[in-house]
């Protein structure tokens, strides 16, 4: 049960600090936002590739968000042009 309620606690960390990031952005370098949707993909996939890591599927929505990021980012790019 406390597993459940931690996992919980990351997961709304990690996804309430993706959203304080793409709102603070916008006046931020769409390169910028794109390296750090990158880097959380990187960091996702290397924790779902750990055998010894069991977060129940977390590390998979930690690597959706930053592929969302990185659409943001490239969607930002688009614009400015």
């Amino acid at each position: 049960m406390t597993r459940i309620i931690v996992l919980l606690f990351m997961l709304l960390f990690v996804s309430g600090s993706i959203i304080f990031i793409v709102s603070k952005s916008k006046s931020k370098s769409t390169i910028n936002l794109m390296i750090l949707g990158i880097e959380i993909t990187l960091v996702g996939g290397i924790i779902a590739i750990d055998p010894n890591s069991n977060l129940g599927g977390i590390e998979y929505i930690i690597i959706f968000l930053g592929l969302i990021l990185n659409i943001i980012g490239f969607s930002n790019a688009n614009q400015d042009k």
